[in-house]
């Protein structure tokens, strides 16, 4: 139930706060004085998108602030998600819409989103008329009314619990099986590393080893031939080192024996012919040792190729190679075990499978009955709010799916809320044929098409006064239909808060509070602004009596108009 609202520089409308009573609420004026203007003010507070264009020409901000009475809403219904949002018996919702552009909404002045304010709003309010916040105009809402109406609602609730529980098994087990899959792959590809690097048999320092012995083999053939000639230079030549320094030694044997003081030369000179000697030994050997083996050669590359390989892969050295091993033998021994997870998922689908099965053909089966009553029944309101030969039906349309749930010898498609889908059909005049209400129907007949639905099935009366808002109810009627109009709002006050624009005073009679609105000059401004006003008695008097002079006024208008042309 809305309790106030405050508007600012919104549209045409520099300042206006009004306090809504409880019950049937309408507001009339002029056309063109800013009725609908209020209402669209409401819908913003419902969720309805701002654009820039509705702040007031000239200003920066439009505010717009609403107080609810939220007692007995019904946390368990859809308004689950946005349930810690809401605490206390009202809420405040404020609109702050930028003329740049931006747009902030608050709850209890706390910042949230549309999606978060319209999962709240859409559980206090409706909206009828020319606005865009009509739950009607939505084909996935019918059903809604028709499950109210059979009494099944707490039971489909159930029944959206269920299939979400069995559709979300479903993603599970099949998310298991792909992730099985996937280890099951990983594992085949670990054991393929494993059994490549254990093939190799990798040994720290071995590619250092086999680098040394590469480049002696590559240098085999020069390593002989310089050694060949350090040989000859030695030993093999009559200018060879050996021969020179045997000539020495006998000139310096008889250089001795004539002076005894080169007896250290002489020791000098047998010291370098002993190494000399052992010099040439140890090339001898090592010539002697010098590869000469192109197969150990290409052994040796095809080896170092391997190396070359899994470093490539496993990381730049051979201790890295040996920790990828490592980590490889940690991830085969860490196996997923979801055999186990997935036999009980199995088992669990079935079962919900089954009980959804036998829930969701028991609720077809009373919506389909309690379908020809509420037809019944809207059909009967409708003919009390002038579509005396209007025709009304619910269709329901189905999904085939060859693995649904068998009903009436076919499968269908489950969905959240049942196997069907249902809309409303209509044909409001004699001899058309039936067509969607959503696609059919103008403002003025969906507010009366909506109360008659609210007629049909009114709810328990509680401390809950849910607002319906009707803009345009009384579109396109007048007379007796209006007044037919105004009683079933009347009748529908007594468990609802009404807040009704309206033009005519069959209507407007049967308002337990009423509100004049018009536009007045504003202050220090050569501009006119909305302005709403509570009348008392005598001042409604006064409006019913304005409202009742219309018709009159527009007669004489006709008549004059058709003078004229006679002329």
């Amino acid at each position: 139930m809305l309790k106030r609202i405050y508007i600012e520089n919104f549209a045409l409308v520099e300042k206006l706060e009004v306090e809504f009573g409880a019950g049937m609420n309408v507001l009339t004026g002029e056309t063109g004085a800013g009725k609908s203007i209020i209402v669209g003010a409401i819908a913003q507070l419902l969720g309805e998108r701002a654009e820039k264009e509705d702040v007031r020409s000239g200003a920066k901000t439009a505010i717009i602030e609403g107080a609810f009475d939220i007692r007995g809403l019904d946390k368990k219904s859809g308004a689950q998600d946005e349930a810690e949002l809401v605490s206390g018996e009202t809420i405040s919702i404020r609109k702050e819409i930028q003329a740049k552009g931006n747009t902030r909404l608050f709850l209890d002045s706390q910042l949230v989103t549309l999606a978060q304010l319209r999962g709240i709003t859409v559980h206090i309010a409706d909206l009828f008329g020319q606005h865009s916040h009509q739950q009607l105009l939505d084909e996935q809402n019918h059903l809604q009314y028709l499950d109210r109406f059979a009494g099944i609602t707490p039971r489909v609730e159930n029944l959206r619990l269920l299939f979400e529980k069995w559709q979300s098994d479903r993603r599970e087990y099949e998310e298991l099986q792909r992730r099985q899959e996937r280890d099951r792959t990983e594992r085949e590809l670990l054991q393929y590393q494993r059994d490549e690097i254990d093939k190799a048999a990798i040994r720290v320092g071995e590619e250092e080893e086999l680098l040394a012995e590469r480049k002696i083999l590559d240098a085999s053939v020069m390593l002989g031939e310089k050694s060949e000639k350090i040989l000859e230079m030695i030993d093999r030549e009559e200018t060879s080192a050996i021969h020179l320094l045997n000539s020495c030694r006998r000139e310096l044997g008889q250089m001795i024996s004539a002076d005894e003081k080169l007896r250290a030369a002489q020791e000098l000179l047998e010291t370098a012919l002993v190494n000399l000697e052992e010099f040439r030994s140890e090339i001898e050997r090592y010539y002697a040792s010098i590869p000469d083996n192109p197969e150990r050669l290409e052994e040796i590359n095809r080896r170092l190729d391997t190396l070359f390989g899994l470093k490539k892969k496993y990381g730049g050295s051979e201790e890295a190679i040996l920790a990828a091993r490592n980590a490889i033998e940690e991830g085969l021994n860490s196996t997923l075990d979801v055999e186990v997870r997935l036999k009980y998922l199995s088992e669990e689908i079935t079962r919900h499978s089954r009980e959804y099965e036998k829930e969701s053909v028991e609720i077809s089966s009373i919506r389909k009955k309690a379908a020809d009553r509420l037809a019944g029944a809207v059909q009967k309101e409708l003919s009390l709010l002038g579509f005396e030969q209007a025709r009304f039906e619910i269709e329901f349309r189905y999904d085939d799916d060859p693995e649904g749930v068998l009903i009436e010898n076919r499968r269908v498609k489950p969905f959240p809320k049942g196997l069907e889908n249902g809309r409303f059909l209509i044909a409001a005049n004699p001899g058309e044929p039936l067509k969607s209400l959503v696609k059919t129907a103008s403002g003025g007949e969906l507010s009366r098409i909506m109360l008659a639905l609210l007629a049909a099935n009114l709810p328990q009366k509680s401390g809950n006064r849910r607002l319906l808002v009707f803009d345009e109810v009384d579109s396109g009627i007048g007379g007796e239909t209006a007044r037919a109009v105004g009683r079933k709002l009347a009748s529908l006050a007594e468990y609802y808060q009404l807040i009704v624009v309206t033009h005519l005073h069959q209507i407007a009679s049967f308002a337990q509070t009423h509100y004049a609105v018009e536009k007045v000059e504003a202050s220090g401004a050569r501009r006119r602004t909305v302005s709403i006003k509570k009348l008392d008695r005598g001042e409604r008097e006064k409006e019913i009596k304005r409202m009742l002079s219309l018709p009159e006024a527009i007669e004489e208008k006709k008549t004059s108009r058709a003078q004229i042309k006679r002329r």
